[in-house]
This record gives structure tokens, sequence and C-alpha cells, in this order.
């Protein structure tokens, strides 16, 4: 009989984890032959006992240069669209990266949970946006700014460029030119306060 893995067990590429009626696979880090769950990669094992699902972890996941389903990113609004908005990415998990090739697209679905009638009600051009990664596709991804913590989180007033104040759950006011704006704010807004890394 096979040992049974516990958490943090190191793991070789190849390396027999279990079946699937025990398990279910993580797709970046696993692979299914004939019911079997095998490594990918080396590293150390993940298992979550509620979701019965198993992955192998490495330490370079944090310097991971490319995002994945999951991941939560900083950018910048580039374009409006009468269902979207399309963005370039810069940070991903709190990790800078310069001259960022990463594109990607908000659908007025993944907006909020809340009923958006008009994109430029939530987002405008140069706003700053927190979003989270919910699927890869070729060359862009699709991201959702539906939480707390995702949605605006700096912008500034389309009349003046002056910082916005926030006055409401959705509002903000310009303190030089008294102008409203409504945006999707992220309850952090204006007040970022974590380190980013290179």
């Amino acid at each position: 009989m096979k040992e049974t893995l516990k958490n943090n067990d190191i793991v070789l590429t190849g390396q027999y984890l279990g079946v699937v009626e025990e398990f279910l696979p993580e797709k970046n880090s696993t692979f299914v032959k004939e019911g079997k769950i095998y490594a990918t990669k080396a590293g150390l094992v993940k298992i979550d006992d509620e979701k019965r699902e198993i992955e192998i972890l490495t330490h370079q996941e944090k310097d991971r240069k490319v995002p994945v389903v999951g991941d939560i990113v900083i950018g910048t609004i580039l374009f409006l669209r009468r269902y979207s908005v399309g963005l370039n990415f810069y940070t991903i998990n709190k990790k800078l990266h310069f001259n960022s090739y990463f594109f990607g697209n908000i659908h007025v679905s993944q907006i909020s949970n809340r009923y958006i009638e008009k994109i430029n009600d939530a987002f405008q051009i140069t706003d700053i946006i927190r979003a989270k990664v919910s699927e890869e596709k070729t060359n862009e991804y699709d991201l959702s700014t539906v939480g707390k913590y995702l949605g605006v989180i700096h912008t500034d007033c389309s009349i003046c460029g002056t910082a916005l104040d926030k006055v409401g759950f959705d509002k903000l006011r310009c303190p030089m030119c008294g102008n409203m704006e409504s945006r999707k704010l992220a309850a952090d807004y204006r007040d970022v306060s974590y380190n980013l890394r290179y």
C-alpha cells in the first residue's frame, strides 16, 4: 500500500499523488492518467481537506511572471467600449512588472454585483483599478471587479484633473471644482497601503 501524502510533503515531477476518487487535481501542477494523479513539477504538496483538492506549490510561485486565474492585478484603464473596458496591468499579487504587456478586459457583468447601466458610471479612462483574473485567454485576460476591495483605487476629476474625494458608496467629489462623479470604488479607495515588490 502506498504511503498517504500530507501537507508540505516534498514531491518530484512525475510522482504519484493519489487517485481521482480521493482528490480533485489542480490543472497547473498535476496531471491525470488512468484515474491516477501525478505531479507535473517538484515542490510541496498542498491538500485542501474541505474541497478535497491537491496541488503542488514551489518557492517560485511568488516570483511567477505570468498571471493565473485568481491573481489580483492593478492596472490603468485604456479605453471604454459599450459593454467592457480594456486595461493594461502592471502589478500581479503586489509584484510590480515594468513595461508590462499584460492586457485585460472587464465585461459589464463583471464590474459589480449591482446593476451597471452605463460603463462610464463605473469607470473612466486613466482610472487605476484593482481586479481579479477570472479567465485566461490566448493573449489577454478576463478580469472582475466584483468584490469589496476590487474596483477603482485612484481617479482624477474629468474636468480639472484633481484627485477626487469619496463622498458616498460610489460617489466622488472634486475638492477643486466641485464636480461630482460615480465609480465602482474599492473599499480602500485612495488608501492603498501595501508595499509593492519588484
